[in-house]
């Protein structure tokens, strides 16, 4: 019985924290409800299968995949930039397509040639921990907006306090002493907040992916790929800093389920491959590994693999039925953000722990204050300034999270060097 739990908490996990992104892309490309029904049908089919795949055959732990933040933006970013590129709407959905493709194949090469273990040296525990610290900050402002329903008709701020409701829920029962309460916190806010949302008249349910009982996903729904060099163009530097997120993910649940061996980062580095071209061949957003479902793990100390496998399972069956999918779409977002806030939460202490880790000597505080103010404050930069930069670095630029890190990577690397070097002419 605990494992079936188990498994419903993690399936409304997955399902919590991976509808929003089709919901929005299908809104900024002016997708009927219909077609927004099917993105996000095919969305769920890809993200159970790639989880088992890197469940089964890859890194092995009990990490979510979901649609990335850096792929989600990039959708988003085109949506707008297409037409002052000169690209409607109906090519620069397969032209992404392109980009997933030859993304897939570079992390493909880099699994299949070894290189992941080398790229995994460059994250250090100070480079971890800045990766945690930025990624709660980056999250919290949309995680509030969300909770608190800002973007939206709330119902006379009913909404916002069910919302509100739900959060503390799940914060108590998380701290429970009652180990299955806390267990299962997650799922009981999910509930708790899905149903007050029915009984004040605030739920809106989802129009089915189509009319019959049962309907296998689209392949290609958006159309061949096709080449565009400046969306191919930003496609490589999004592959580059996935790999960030890859890494990231891998040490953030090794820390929390401490696996007898240590994740074969080749391995999960091809199945992300893998993962890209499903993408591609059913038109879907890219994915990668989650770092959060750490905080999650933290939360309701489920670390088998076995409920993690059952609830991936669950969420790739439940896609081939189009009514089902229509419910657990309908999940209300803010409702969703509540219920794992605590997840993203626990991952600033893993992040301060992390640089702690690695020394507070000078040189460790220098880092990480001058990565800290470039990545926080590039999430206060004016959207206008981002529209002067070229398409193929905002992705880049407009993210304080990939900023921080790659700050701390480069100044560590470069003082680690200068250390290096003084040590050899001193002792010269």
């Amino acid at each position: 019985m605990r494992v079936f739990f188990s498994a419903v908490q993690w399936t409304m996990f997955i399902l919590a924290g991976s509808v929003v992104a089709p919901l929005a892309i299908g809104q900024a490309y002016g997708m009927t409800p219909a077609e927004t029904a099917d993105f996000v049908q095919r969305t769920l089919f890809v993200l159970g299968l790639v989880s088992l795949f890197q469940v089964t055959w890859g890194h092995r732990m009990p990490i979510m995949e979901g649609p990335a933040v850096l792929w989600w933006g990039v959708f988003l970013l085109f949506a707008s930039l297409g037409p002052a590129m000169g690209i409607g709407q109906a090519e620069v959905l397969p032209a992404l397509g392109m980009g997933l493709f030859a993304s897939g194949l570079i992390f493909v090469a880099a699994g299949a040639f070894g290189w992941m273990n080398a790229i995994r040296r460059w994250f250090s525990p100070t480079v971890i921990g800045m990766y945690f610290i930025l990624l709660v900050v980056q999250m919290s402002g949309p995680f509030l907006n969300g909770i608190l329903m800002t973007g939206e008709e709330s119902g006379s701020g009913i909404g916002t306090l069910i919302s509100l409701a739900t959060l503390l829920v799940a914060l108590l029962f998380a701290r429970t002493s009652v180990a299955l309460l806390r267990s299962y916190s997650v799922l009981i806010a999910i509930l708790f907040g899905w149903i007050l949302f029915a009984v004040a008249g605030l739920y809106k349910p989802a129009e089915g992916a189509s009319g019959s009982l049962l309907s296998f996903p689209e392949l290609l729904a958006w159309g061949w790929p096709q080449w565009n060099s400046g969306i191919i163009l930003t496609s490589m530097i999004v592959t580059l800093l996935l790999f960030s997120n890859l890494i990231a993910s891998l040490e953030a649940v090794e820390q929390v389920v401490q696996p007898k061996e240590k994740a074969n980062a080749n391995r999960s580095g091809l199945w992300m491959g893998v993962s890209q071209l499903l993408s591609t061949l059913f038109s879907t957003v890219g994915f990668v590994p989650l770092s959060y479902t750490a905080g999650f793990i933290l939360t309701t100390r489920i670390k088998e693999r076995l409920p993690f496998i059952l609830g991936s399972l669950a969420v790739m069956l439940m896609s081939l039925f189009p009514s089902v999918t229509a419910l657990f779409a309908s999940i209300p977002v803010s409702v969703g953000y509540a219920a794992v806030f605590l997840s993203f939460a626990n991952m600033l202490g893993m992040g301060v722990r992390e640089v702690v880790k690695g020394g507070l000597d000078e040189r460790q505080m220098f880092i990480v204050g001058v990565a800290l103010m470039f990545g926080t404050g590039t999430m206060f930069l004016p959207a206008s300034f981002f529209s002067l930069l070229p398409p193929y670095l905002t992705p880049l630029v407009s993210n304080g999270l990939l900023m921080g890190v790659l700050i701390s990577m480069l100044m560590e690397k470069a003082l680690r060097s200068r250390r290096s070097n003084l040590s050899q002419e001193l002792e010269s």
